[in-house]
């Protein structure tokens, strides 16, 4: 069952537990990326969507996503990654990427 963190349980929030805090985790039994993007908004009441232009100037590839908190208002930049084993794998906008059932998605914001 792939596990999700992002900016509303991050793993690298201060819990007491060793770093990274698994304790966080959101678990999913998606399939697809599509699918545990869709169980997170859900159960956090936030949005995640694609970004439809680069936000970088030189950049002309689309990869990231704008996050909402939904009662704050306040959106980010997200980019998604999947850690699968040894490998992180950017999966860009992809939302039919097949998910593993070890694989850890992360929503990390951007931080420059």
């Amino acid at each position: 069952m792939p596990i999700i963190f992002g900016p509303v349980n991050s793993r690298y929030a201060f819990t007491g537990s060793p770093c990274p805090h698994n304790d966080l985790a959101f678990e999913s039994n998606a399939q697809t990326l599509g699918e545990a993007l869709k169980a997170y908004q859900e159960h956090f009441d936030v949005s995640v969507v694609p970004c439809t232009t680069p936000i970088d100037p030189g950049d002309t590839d689309v990869k990231y996503f704008v996050f909402t908190n939904n009662k704050t208002s306040i959106s980010s930049y997200v980019d998604i990654h999947i850690h699968r084993g040894n490998l992180e794998i950017c999966a860009k906008q992809n939302l039919d990427f097949e998910l593993l059932s070890n694989d850890l998605v992360e929503l990390g914001e951007l931080i420059c």
